[in-house]
């Protein structure tokens, strides 16, 4: 015959059972704030391949890993993903009035970004020097990039990184990096290829597409050290960033973010679970 006391615990243990059971569930089902208007409104800027783009020019609809990657999201809610194409440098004062619900856009997670936003990381990535093919240039640094003309896209965190350089080549009495920044991507890649620009900076993952797609064009000649990751940018509402970094962990561990990651040419070991 079962004592009290051993019923009172088998119950205690069935119950703590269920619950184990139904945490994990809970936080999977968990949704962001703005999944009660049945959409998921994303900014992004289309002239980062094979992030997001246009695959020709009349195109009306970007694609790339990060536009999947929305879809992957609004599906994974059981909403509808809708996307806001904008310059890079209007991203974030996009999300700020609200014109979105997120910011997918190979947007790299900083701690000046963070600041203001919450942001959850979904795939690894390294910053790099690129120069033309044809070019000779070597540097074993981006302090001897002093006194030549860099081209980088304003708005992103490439500038900061230069212009950091560039206040150490200062304090040293050396030449300078001449910065010019342009609005989109693609602009900096013509300035480069023209030689209007000694080198450029960008990510690898911009330099391996662009390899797919025109051979022998250009070149990587640094690599900064670092640990950089793209990242999903919201306001800071509720437990939204909780709801889309669980989204994203799901989306990893399922295999979803791979085969974005390999339909994209991309390497799928630098998907991270957005934690």
């Amino acid at each position: 015959m079962v004592s009290k006391a051993l019923k009172s615990r088998i119950a205690l243990l069935s119950v703590v059972g269920v619950l184990s059971a139904v945490a994990p569930a809970a936080a999977e089902d968990a949704k962001p704030s703005f999944a009660g208007k049945g959409e998921f409104v994303v900014c992004t800027d289309a002239t980062f391949p094979p992030m997001e783009f246009f695959e020709k020019a009349d195109d009306q609809k970007p694609v790339g890993f990060d536009i999947d990657l929305a879809s992957a999201l609004a599906t994974h809610w059981g909403l509808t993903p809708r996307l806001v194409v904008s310059d890079f440098t209007g991203l974030l004062p996009g999300l700020e009035s609200q014109r979105c619900d997120g910011v997918i856009s190979g947007i790299l997670v900083t701690p000046e970004r963070t600041k203001s936003y919450d942001a959850v990381p979904y795939l690894g990535t390294a910053l790099v020097v690129f120069t033309g093919a044809k070019s000779e240039l070597t540097i074993s640094g981006p302090a001897d990039l002093g006194g030549k003309v860099v081209a980088v896209q304003a708005g992103t965190h490439y500038v900061e990184q230069l212009e950091a350089v560039n206040a150490k080549l200062k304090s040293e009495g050396k030449d300078e990096i001449s910065i010019q920044t342009y609005p989109k991507q693609t602009d900096v890649i013509q300035q480069v290829l023209v030689g209007r620009a000694a080198a450029a900076v960008s990510q690898d993952t911009e330099l391996a597409y662009r390899e797919l797609q025109q051979p022998g064009q250009l070149k990587t000649i640094y690599s900064f050290p670092g640990d950089d990751k793209f990242g999903v940018y919201l306001r800071r509402t509720g437990d939204d960033k909780k709801a889309v970094a669980a989204a994203v962990a799901a989306l990893a561990a399922d295999g979803t973010l791979k085969s974005i990651a390999e339909k994209w040419r991309l390497s799928p070991a630098d998907v991270v679970s957005g934690e």
